[in-house]
């Protein structure tokens, strides 16, 4: 696993990443998924962190959400996500067997 996002043009070709190895803001440790939302931004589950990464399209972190728990807005290695045509983020929290929605309402 390496620990990042890769970006590929329209033909494969690799043309940049988001993210690599490690345990600060806008690194992964085990990413577990991925999702971009109508605005373009990225958001990357890590499964060893249990939070949400979500990036500009440019790649620039714009906010992490989550710890590790049961509570709302916590997780239990999540492994799943997706986002609606209304830009709801779906986590699907594993361990904690539920499904958590989420709005980002942030700047666009």
């Amino acid at each position: 696993m390496n620990s990042r996002v890769q970006i590929l043009d329209a033909a494969g070709r690799f043309v940049g990443q988001i993210g690599r190895l490690g345990d600060s803001p806008g690194q992964f440790s085990r990413p577990k998924g991925v999702a971009a939302d109508s605005f373009g931004h990225v958001y990357v589950i890590d499964a060893l962190f249990d939070n949400v990464q979500i990036f500009d399209p440019a790649g620039r972190l714009l906010l992490a959400f989550g710890a590790p728990g049961s509570g709302a807005g916590e997780f239990w290695l999540p492994n799943g996500i997706a986002i609606s045509r209304n830009n709801e983020i779906f986590v699907a929290d594993s361990y904690n067997r539920r499904l958590q929605i989420f709005k980002y309402i942030g700047p666009s």
